[in-house]
Order: C-alpha cells, then structure tokens, then sequence
C-alpha cells in the first residue's frame, strides 16, 4: 500500500484528487466527493460510515452559504410527512 494512493483508490483508474482539481473544488465540497467515492470500499470501515462523513462536509458547506437551517427544515417537513 502506497501513502500517496492507498488501496481504496487504487481500484478505480481516476483517482478523487484528480477529480477535484479538475472541477476546483474547495476543501468542504472535495471531502465530501472523496468519501462518497471509497464509500464502502476502505477495509475495516463501513459503507455508511464513509456516507456519514460526506453528509457532515456538505451541512459544513452548506453552513458556509446560509443554507443549513433551510435544508434542515425541508427534510423534517417531509420526514414529519412520511411517518
């Protein structure tokens, strides 16, 4: 296993750096696509886990531009709806 590229990245032949800078992404927005990528495939880490991770970077994203508290109460309108 390779520091640089660690296993859970080496399956795939673009790696999520690559993709980042291409699209320029910031800190926020670029963790939450790495996780998304290896969700599922870093041993000893559950799928969820690394889904959880990304959902935690995109509210931080959203936060920064004001949007959290709307977003938070659009998902308890319909969650309260679907019970």
């Amino acid at each position: 296993m390779s520091k640089q590229v660690p296993t859970h990245y080496r399956k795939q032949p673009i790696q999520p750096i690559e993709i980042i800078d291409a699209y320029g992404l910031d800190f926020k927005r670029g963790n939450a696509l790495k996780y998304l990528l290896r969700a599922g495939s870093k041993l000893g880490e559950e799928k969820s886990d690394d889904l959880q991770k990304a959902i935690w970077y995109l509210v931080c994203e959203l936060h920064s531009i004001g949007l959290a508290d709307e977003i938070n109460e659009h998902l308890s309108a319909h969650s309260a709806t679907d019970a």
